[in-house]
């Protein structure tokens, strides 16, 4: 007697979306798992703690099918955790043959294909349509096949560039996907440097002529110079943008530093209107420049103005947010207390980036000292509502009397973890409370800080 054979594995497809189309992204999931497919989706596979991002990296490596959610949401948000999805998805990809059909790409409204902020592999593939995630006949057709085991067969493709183009007939052929829009091709490809503008000639007598003239004049002129920058060698372009950077910079920094008119003596006014850099800032570009010879101080001194620039934008990103964190490990120089702020903030960084999308931000800059004054400060600064920061506090245990002489020892000192959230307008403590770190569960203690932080920020 034969026992019955096993039957064979569901195919495994894991829905990938943002938070603001949960909704939607549960109606997809209920029509494919009706097809019969085992749908891996985050709300009911995975809880909290610091297991939830090993379980997504896994379950994208060992998924048969990858079904990014594109949406207007998707569009307006410049980062979140559904990018990072993406971009695991397609690294998965690179080891794959071109005939692999894993990217299944579904747009639930109106969004564009043509200028969509997705990764270039998605263009390679033919998207679906799903208005709100309702079932569609060519997504039940699609889950079906799957189901079925005809997952093997490649989807329509949607190449990056045009195909050639037929004298007899330019329409495409019944059922075959648009052919992208040409506003994605590439047009800046040329043979050698591009050629200089003529010289405007003037025409005409009267004022607007000569107006006209004048007008032609200056765009030749940004013309040429943009022309000149495009043909000179590329360090001679770093070097020009760097220049550009720092006179930006000095020029700000001496609008918001010069007071009103009558306000100031005059004999402050000529040093407060000169440029604002830091001291670190100018030291860190001398020592640049004359340690290294040119291209090489060049690539370093960019580098360094790179990293300064980086970090002034993502703070600018964080502004007008409902909660600002600092990273628990900066400024932390003793490797194992560092790794245990790390294990600590990663967590809890990870449940509010989720559960409060939108609201959150992370500052890129550390804080010289995290006193409540400081996250005040920077609360006011970002006009964020909430700011949490986090410092430790070394305190040495009550001393025992001797009973017998012994050879001094050195003091021993408890770490302890100080976690405050401070208000921005006031620079109020809304919630602090103190965590021992020997012998503590790092996991543990980042999602009883979330727990107590999105209870103490209630959502807008």
């Amino acid at each position: 007697m034969t026992s019955p054979a096993t039957p064979p594995p569901k195919p495994t497809l894991f829905i990938s979306y943002a938070s603001e189309d949960r909704e939607a992204a549960r109606r997809l999931r209920d029509t494919l798992a009706a097809a019969g497919l085992d749908v891996w989706y985050d709300e009911n596979e995975l809880g909290g703690g610091d297991a939830w991002d090993a379980k997504i990296r896994r379950q994208i490596r060992e998924c048969d099918y990858f079904m990014p959610v594109i949406s207007a949401n998707t569009e307006r948000r410049k980062e979140g955790y559904f990018r990072r999805e993406w971009r695991l998805a397609v690294e998965r990809t690179l080891d794959m043959a071109d005939d692999v059909m894993f990217l299944l790409p579904v747009c639930i409204d109106g969004t564009s294909e043509s200028n969509a902020r997705v990764p270039e592999k998605f263009f390679a593939v033919q998207w679906l349509r799903a208005a709100g995630g309702t079932a569609t006949p060519a997504l039940e057709n699609l889950a079906r096949r799957i189901a079925t085991g005809e997952h093997l067969a490649p989807l329509p493709p949607r190449g990056r560039t045009e195909p050639p183009i037929s004298r007899a007939s330019t329409a495409p052929a019944p059922g075959a996907p648009p052919p992208l829009p040409p506003t994605r091709a590439r047009h800046d490809a040329h043979d050698g440097p591009p050629p200089m503008p003529p010289f405007p000639h003037h025409t005409g007598e009267g004022v607007g002529p000569l107006f006209k003239f004048f007008a032609e004049i200056l765009w030749w002129i940004i013309t040429a110079a943009w022309l000149l920058l495009r043909r000179a060698p590329k360090w001679i372009r770093v070097l020009i943008i760097i220049w550009a950077c720092f006179t930006l910079f000095s020029y700000c920094a001496r609008n918001r530093s010069s007071p009103p008119a009558g306000k100031v003596p005059a004999e402050k006014t000529e040093k407060r209107t000169k440029p604002q850099l830091t001291a670190a800032d100018l030291a860190a570009a001398q020592k640049a420049l004359k340690e290294s010879g040119l291209p090489a101080g060049l690539a370093e001194f960019g580098n360094e103005v790179a990293k300064r620039l980086a970090a002034e934008i993502r703070n600018s990103e964080a502004a007008d947010k409902q909660i600002v964190a600092v990273p628990f490990h900066s400024g932390i120089t003793d490797p194992a207390e560092a790794k245990f702020l790390t294990d600590v903030f990663m967590p809890l960084w990870g449940r509010l980036s989720i559960e409060r999308a939108g609201e959150t931000a992370l500052i890129s800059t550390p804080l010289p000292a995290p006193t409540n004054e400081a996250l005040a400060a920077l609360g006011k600064k970002l006009d964020a509502t909430f700011v949490l920061g986090a410092r430790l506090v070394r305190t040495s245990p009550p001393a025992t009397p001797a009973t017998t002489e012994a050879a001094p020892t050195a003091p021993v000192t408890e770490a302890t973890l100080e976690v405050v959230l401070v208000r921005g307008e006031d620079g109020n403590v809304t919630w602090s409370q103190s965590f021992p770190v020997r012998d503590s569960d790092p996991a543990a203690v980042g999602n009883r800080i979330a727990d107590a932080v999105l209870h103490a920020a209630p959502a807008k």
